[in-house]
């Protein structure tokens, strides 16, 4: 009974790590996956409530007139003025949503 006992330990402390592991690297792309799916196109600048979602409209949704003066922030009044930290932040955020 002991040595039954024994190898169900080993075997959980053997098992458990590695779905652990599997999981941590799978709830990062589920994320970005529910992320994605709450938008929905065809909102404006004045309808977004983030810069995650402006940027959304803009690179996803093809929401062209979001930048309107063409620096590469859309919707300003929620991204912000072009500063080259709302940039590199409007870059970052393409790079997740799966823009070029």
């Amino acid at each position: 009974m002991r040595l039954t006992l024994f190898a169900i330990a080993v075997l959980t402390l053997a098992v458990v790590p590695k779905y652990a592991t599997s999981q941590a690297l799978l709830t990062p792309a589920i994320e970005e996956y529910q992320l994605a799916q709450s938008y929905s196109c065809g909102r404006t600048c004045g309808q977004v409530s983030s810069c995650r979602e402006a940027v959304y409209q803009w690179c996803v949704c093809n929401y062209r007139r979001a930048d309107g003066d063409n620096d590469g922030v859309p919707c300003e009044s929620v991204c912000g003025q072009s500063t080259q930290q709302n940039i590199d932040r409007v870059k970052s955020l393409m790079q997740e949503l799966g823009c070029r």
